[in-house]
């Protein structure tokens, strides 16, 4: 009897004890749930970042098909010059638009007297240069073959001086026939030194004008 009336009281007293044990577990629990929602939360936002990310990419991937495909404003500008300036080579050079004229069009072998035929071809790169560019510099550059002046040395100490003298001849041809500003016209004679096509000496006889920076 004496045995049971202490078990009695141990449980009596356990009890409080227990309670609290539980209390605090159910608040173990919620806060668990807290957690795990607050996770379930984080990982949709994070699902849904991902699906905007992969729209996004799926978006530039097709975008940069497109440019691949399409002429880029240089190019398509390019293209439609040399479509105008037939018997041009339209091309950008160092990122400057050039416009090469072949010396066959220009001058005869050795001359620096500019031919007729190249008279209705130098209008219409003036009309291009006064519609597209009318604030630029404008370079006008001869290029000559690697041959070295032999008939006319007594004329052209070098192929740099021949370049110069036909780069001066359609410059002034632009200036005086064409109404291009002198002031916005510079002179280079590159001679054999800027070559074209390193198989061709014709395609290397050549004068480019080429549009420069803004004035």
């Amino acid at each position: 009897m004496q045995f049971r009336s202490t078990l009695i009281l141990a449980l009596l007293a356990v009890l409080p004890f227990l309670g609290s044990c539980t209390s605090r577990y159910q608040d173990l629990l919620r806060d668990r749930d807290a957690q795990i929602r607050e996770l379930n939360g984080r990982l949709a936002t994070l699902n849904s970042e991902n699906d905007d990310l992969k729209r996004q990419n799926a978006s530039l991937s097709g975008e940069m098909d497109n440019l691949r495909t399409k002429p880029q404003p240089v190019e398509a500008n390019a293209n439609k010059l040399a479509a105008e300036l037939e018997g041009a080579d339209v091309r950008y050079v160092r990122n400057r638009l050039s416009i090469g004229i072949d010396d066959s069009v220009t001058f005869d072998s050795g001359s620096t007297a500019l031919k007729g035929s190249a008279h209705s071809l130098l209008k219409k790169v003036a009309d291009v240069l006064a519609r597209d560019y009318p604030d630029r510099r404008i370079y006008v550059e001869g290029h000559t073959d690697t041959d070295p002046i032999t008939r006319t040395k007594d004329k052209f100490r070098s192929n740099r001086h021949l370049s110069v003298e036909r780069a001066d001849a359609v410059a002034r041809y632009l200036i005086d026939s064409c109404n291009v500003s002198e002031r916005r016209v510079a002179v280079v004679g590159y001679g054999q030194f800027d070559p074209k096509n390193s198989g061709s000496k014709a395609k290397n006889r050549r004068v480019e004008i080429v549009v420069g920076e803004q004035l």
